[in-house]
């Protein structure tokens, strides 16, 4: 049995979300932009799902876009949602991938980046963050939780400031690792954008959400047949949108009794490690109950992941989707000692872990911690 706590990179199916693949890839698989009877039935059925989402994260239908995934959602908003020709954009250090490295690629095209720091526990240093922010900022990006750390950002608060000192900037939040995690209305943030995924909250991969505030233009990147009221074209993803919206509602029926077993399971973790020197938590206030991010002395993360796979046990060491780069920019941004620097893991949970799963777990982590640096202290004698 397969013990998984890498939950940030992705999740399991939902029996339910399941269940709705399977119908619309094998009986109602029609494609919702013919004009027959049954495809009209089958965009009735997305123009459901749009209105559950939408009505769940507080905002209208409207407003709600399917994607391919946060990755898609991310580029779009960052891409699109540009006017003007120049000027410069405002954007946090350990912004996920999808949004930095969209953000660096403006900068190529002449946008000036202003990057701003990051608190030692990954949170976004507000101050530091609001100074940069001025007359000519185009974009601002900010988001709302911390996929490494697990940090949660005060977007309303964020994005209020963002405005008050230039209400032309466009404003856009990652939510991806805060839907169906923590309560999130959209409405009430204030953002113009807003991406989130489904295969973090026991959807589908391959299906994403953004949200585009009534008013806020934004352009196209994908050209075809006019989809999505032509911000995303191409043949939607019936089964996986319609299971995105059952996964959100799962999620939300959720929320209380996984964050209280969340908070439960770090919790005992934490006792665990009580019996080991040279260990931090990177992130304890303002922190998701769904991530745990962990750093020990004298170790490598990813051979301590690896040591743990032997238990039949999955962590993760950060951004699934960095993963082919040496060293995370979390790593610089929150200042990490040298000794501490390599040995970071990310354990995030799901509705489907259990106590016991989380004491096997803290066990095993200990065994393992100890077992490397014997072997460590070894090879410096």
């Amino acid at each position: 049995m397969i013990h998984y706590f890498d939950n940030c990179a992705t999740t399991r199916v939902d029996d339910d979300v399941l269940r709705i693949l399977n119908d619309y890839a094998v009986e109602k698989y029609y494609n919702p932009s013919a004009r027959s009877t049954f495809s009209m039935h089958v965009a009735n059925d997305l123009a459901v799902a749009r209105e559950n989402i939408a009505d769940k994260l507080g905002v209208s239908a409207g407003e709600i876009y399917f994607t391919s995934g946060g990755t898609e959602s991310d580029n779009i908003a960052v891409l699109g949602a540009l006017r003007s020709k120049r000027g410069n954009i405002v954007v946090s250090a350990i912004e996920h991938s999808a949004v930095f490295n969209a953000v660096k690629e403006l900068g190529s095209k002449g946008y000036e980046i202003r990057i701003a720091n990051t608190l030692t526990d990954g949170h976004i240093d507000v101050e530091d963050f609001l100074s940069k922010v001025d007359e000519y900022t185009v974009l601002a990006c900010f988001m709302h939780v911390s996929n490494e750390t697990g940090a949660v950002n005060d977007v309303k608060s964020i994005n209020a400031s963002v405005k008050s000192k230039n209400n032309k900037t466009v404003t856009f939040s990652d939510g991806v690792q805060a839907v169906g995690k923590i309560p999130v209305n959209i409405r009430y943030l204030g953002v113009d954008l807003y991406s989130f995924a489904s295969h973090k909250i026991h959807g589908s991969k391959g299906v994403g959400c953004l949200f585009v505030k009534n008013g806020v233009k934004i352009s196209s990147l994908v050209f075809g047949g006019g989809q999505e009221k032509g911000l995303r074209s191409g043949t939607e993803y019936v089964g996986g949108i319609i299971g995105l919206a059952k996964a959100v509602e799962l999620a939300q029926k959720r929320l209380e009794v996984n964050t209280a077993d969340f908070v439960n399971y770090k919790k005992v973790l934490r006792d665990c490690l009580a019996g080991i020197d040279g260990w931090r938590e990177n992130c304890k206030n303002d922190v998701s109950p769904a991530i745990m991010s962990l750093s020990f002395q004298n170790v490598k993360g990813e051979v301590l992941l690896h040591m743990l796979e032997n238990y039949d046990i999955i962590v993760g060491t950060g951004s699934a989707c960095s993963s082919k780069n040496k060293q995370s920019r979390l790593v610089k941004a929150i200042g990490l000692e040298s000794e501490f620097s390599e040995g970071v893991i990310r354990i995030s949970f799901s509705k489907y872990n259990t106590l016991d799963e989380v004491k096997l777990l803290g066990d095993k982590l200990i065994y393992c911690v100890n077992d490397l640096r014997k072997t460590m202290l070894g090879q410096k004698i």
